[in-house]
């Protein structure tokens, strides 16, 4: 397993600087060692500041991965909303689109996938920050697939079990690549095809009928 790059020190730092640097630190700490490699001590070091600095933002090693959670939910929404600003009007395109881009980000992070649906968001502390960002992750697939419903694209008893059943296959092949040994693909670009022929297989189920 490679070892995370290296992230330039920096003589100062602002308010906000440190702590997304901090957390960038960790991301890498978290694909190339998984979780037992990572710590705050670990995360500072990488980062080129003192042991204590990560003090002045995260209680404790929960937090840190709180907060990895957060920007990788952040990021899967980017994603959806940028499938969305590229194909509009087309909420068919912008499914595809947001599908694939679901399935290779999580299996270009495996550790960070697991991390984010690994039950992080049962726990009773779960600050709500993390709560809003997952929401968001899932609201704009909703709107994608509320809007196709809205223009007699898609059909279905209701938007959220049309939701529900899209994320579902999307996240369960992820997974089957990720974790059971079922699906091996060989590289990126089978991914990408396994992905495509996924959502396909998913707009063809949901299309309406009328």
């Amino acid at each position: 397993m490679a070892g995370p790059k290296t992230i330039p020190t920096r003589s100062s730092y602002h308010h906000g600087d440190l702590r997304c640097t901090l957390v960038e630190a960790a991301e890498q700490l978290l694909e190339a060692q998984g979780l037992s490699g990572l710590s705050l001590r670990e995360a500072a070091k990488l980062a080129g500041v003192s042991h204590s600095a990560p003090y002045r933002h995260f209680r404790s090693k929960a937090g840190l991965l709180e907060a990895v959670a957060e920007a990788g939910f952040r990021r899967l929404a980017d994603l959806v909303n940028h499938a969305r600003e590229r194909n509009p009007d087309d909420p068919e395109a912008q499914l595809r689109a947001a599908g694939i881009a679901y399935v290779e980000w999580a299996t270009q992070n495996p550790e960070r996938t697991h991390l984010m649906f690994g039950g992080m968001m049962k726990a009773a502390d779960t600050p709500q920050g993390l709560h809003d960002c997952a929401e968001r992750a899932y609201e704009g697939i909703y709107r994608i697939i509320d809007d196709g419903r809205r223009a007699g694209i898609f059909g279905g008893q209701d938007t959220d079990s049309v939701v529900i059943s899209a994320w579902s296959a999307v996240h369960g092949l992820t997974m089957l690549m990720l974790g059971s040994g079922k699906l091996n693909p060989d590289g990126p670009e089978q991914v990408r095809q396994l992905a495509t022929r996924l959502c396909e297989t998913i707009l063809t189920g949901i299309r309406s009928r009328s």
